[in-house]
């Protein structure tokens, strides 16, 4: 129906459309023209790194795999995140340039989980190109200091950086929450690509990886997802180490229960702020004396006096005052 659509219509049809919703009404035939116009004028930044993961992924495996590929279409990526935010003013620097990166990552995400995705290893090759545009953001000064002017200053507990597994692991838990069976070529590409994001490219990000890696894993552990997890460990070349495993249920069982055992000693004795707040907040409640009832809830507040004008009365006194005047003249 929407192609037969006058083109004025349309144009408002599109206004209130996502990117995601236009990029499919593109492979309609008779709308292609407008719809890539559209695109191009409104979205001209997801049309460029939408076409680069087209060409990425239209090339051969041989050639997708070899390094200088790999360099060529990471630099086209930041190049394009540069252009768009260097003719900004520089206080605008580090919101467009986290915008931007933003979409870059979800863009290939989507690809990752998209239904019509080549299951043929090319999750594997999208996790180096992920890899290498993490590589130049690192060594490129220039590219860097737009996204984050202190880098050199930056504490390396929560360093900033494209494509770090922190960023993807909403999709991790999504996916130990669902059954065993539950879309398991999605998971088990998504478990691939997900797991070659871990590899240190910098000793910059070698604890936030492994701090991100140990906390996917217990969330593996803890929902039994067992098979995407040794997935997760083979892509990432971590060793499938059992035993550790079982001693980190263990061991987080253990202090989940002396926290529940030691929780009331410790809040009467050295209680967070949180807790203290909540405990003034109790002991207000208790101590406070019983506020009176509103006023419309008393019951004489509603109760009428004989002697009181009711609008209906002087209505009526006035009705029949006017009958009377026309009756006299």
């Amino acid at each position: 129906m929407i192609q037969l659509l006058p083109t004025e219509l349309l144009w408002t049809v599109l206004n209130n459309l996502e990117y995601g919703d236009l990029d499919n009404l593109w492979k309609i035939k008779r709308l292609e023209p407008t719809i890539l116009y559209y695109i191009q004028t409104h979205y001209k930044f997801h049309y460029q790194i939408s076409s680069l993961l087209r060409i990425f992924e239209a090339i051969t495996p041989t050639a997708r795999q070899q390094g200088e590929t790999k360099t060529k279409m990471a630099r086209e990526m930041l190049e394009f995140i540069r252009s768009s935010v260097a003719c900004l003013p520089k206080y605008e620097h580090r919101s467009k340039f986290t915008e931007l990166l933003d979409i870059v990552q979800q863009l290939t995400l989507q690809r990752i989980l998209a239904s019509d995705f080549k299951a043929n290893g090319l999750e594997h090759d999208y996790a180096g190109l992920c890899l290498q545009v993490r590589a130049l953001y690192l060594h490129t000064p220039s590219i860097r200091v737009l996204h984050d002017p202190k880098y050199r200053r930056r504490s390396t507990k929560h360093p900033l950086a494209p494509f770090l597994p922190r960023d993807y692991t909403f999709v991790w838990r999504l996916h130990c929450s669902l059954g065993i069976e539950k879309e398991r070529g999605v998971r088990t590409r998504f478990a691939n690509f997900f797991g070659g994001l871990f590899e240190a490219t910098s000793l910059y990000l070698e604890s936030n990886l492994d701090g991100t890696f140990e906390e996917c894993v217990r969330e593996a552990l803890v929902t039994g997802n067992a098979q995407d997890l040794l997935i997760l460990c083979v892509a990432a070349a971590r060793p499938v180490d059992v035993e550790g495993m079982c001693m980190m249920v263990t061991d987080a069982g253990e202090q989940l229960r002396h926290y529940l055992d030691t929780m009331d000693h410790w809040m009467t004795t050295d209680p967070t702020p949180q807790q203290t707040f909540r405990l003034h907040q109790e002991d207000d409640r208790t101590n406070s004396p019983p506020l009176p009832p509103p006023e419309w809830l008393i019951p004489d507040r509603y109760k009428v006096n004989k002697d009181a004008v009711l609008r209906l009365q002087v209505k009526e006194k006035f009705f029949w005052g006017m009958i009377k005047r026309t009756h006299v003249n």
